[in-house]
């Protein structure tokens, strides 16, 4: 019950978050690549610059999403691997009692 709780409560704090969140990543990226123009003149290496920056953007956009979602479903996680270990050692605990 309790980690039900906990995924619902950082549910919500993560939905009110996000936004925040990825705006600064969105605004991290735009600001540096408009650097890359001033940067580098040659049109090649501007062009690096920016696949640079847009690929930090994505990996930091994935790290973002997938901590929230460790952070919500992790407990939920835990719970239902302890509750299946517990359950493959049933059988054979059971039959030693018979």
């Amino acid at each position: 019950m309790a980690a039900v709780v906990w995924a619902v409560g950082a549910g919500v704090v993560a939905v009110r978050q996000w936004p925040a969140a990825g705006a600064a990543i969105e605004r991290a990226r735009d600001v540096g690549m408009r650097g890359c123009a001033g940067r580098y003149p040659d049109p090649a290496a501007r062009e690096r610059c920016e696949i640079l920056f847009e690929t930090q953007y994505v990996m930091e956009r994935n790290i973002a999403l997938f901590t929230r979602l460790l952070l919500v479903a992790g407990p939920l996680a835990g719970i239902g691997v302890w509750i299946g270990l517990d359950r493959r050692k049933s059988p054979s605990r059971r039959s030693r009692r018979r």
